[in-house]
């Protein structure tokens, strides 16, 4: 008889109460942090990065993130492809060069993102981008959890555009930004600055 596959991966320990609490104040510290340096997140790393991006809500299984990244001497690479394709031509385009540089070079990890929403019945378009703004999320989670710092940004057109053709994106994919992994530079300038929950959650009383 057939049976079902199943996942027989045997699940994690769970950590016991004063890690679990520690993990929690862990997280309230992270940050965006520009401009990154060295060293940033090895194979490894990346790979944990990447798993904990996996993790996000995604209502039937549409992983509708779609994520490439760059590291080293291919940022280089990936700049000058930007910058040889013929709607990076113009005089306007070719002046951003050094603003394109910044956003694709500075960091030691460049991840550029983008969406491909699918039509479904039962998963909107805009639950679709939530889950992929999940997926983000939790990796620059583990980032942090990995001792890296990371800084999600959108990117200037053109680069949007000219990325999607250079990386070889679907003509259907949505750019969403770009991610980036790393060191921080300098420590920061000014203290950690949270809203409270009071401004954004309210117990339902009824009334």
């Amino acid at each position: 008889m057939t049976q079902a596959t199943t996942d027989t991966a045997a699940p994690a320990a769970w950590p016991d109460e004063p890690m679990r609490q520690q993990a929690l104040q862990y997280l309230t510290t992270r940050r965006s942090r520009w401009p990154l340096q060295e060293p940033g997140p090895d194979d490894a790393a990346l790979a944990q990065i990447f798993a904990l991006g996996a993790c996000a809500p995604d209502h039937a299984g549409l992983y509708p993130w779609r994520f490439q990244y760059v590291r080293g001497a291919q940022r280089e690479v990936l700049l000058e492809r930007v910058m040889a394709h013929p709607d990076a031509q113009s005089p306007e385009v070719q002046e951003m060069r050094s603003k394109f540089a910044r956003k694709l070079t500075t960091a030691p990890v460049v991840m550029v993102l983008a969406i491909r929403v699918a039509e479904h019945p039962k998963v909107p378009e805009f639950e679709q981008f939530l889950s992929c703004g999940a997926a983000v999320m939790n990796m620059l989670n583990a980032a942090h959890c990995l001792g890296f710092q990371g800084f999600w940004s959108t990117a200037p057109a053109p680069l949007d555009a000219l990325l999607r053709s250079v990386m070889g994106f679907e003509a259907q994919d949505r750019m969403v930004g770009i991610l980036n992994f790393g060191t921080a530079a300098q420590p920061p300038s000014s203290p950690l600055r949270r809203v409270e929950p009071e401004a954004f959650v309210r117990a339902w009383d009824g009334a």
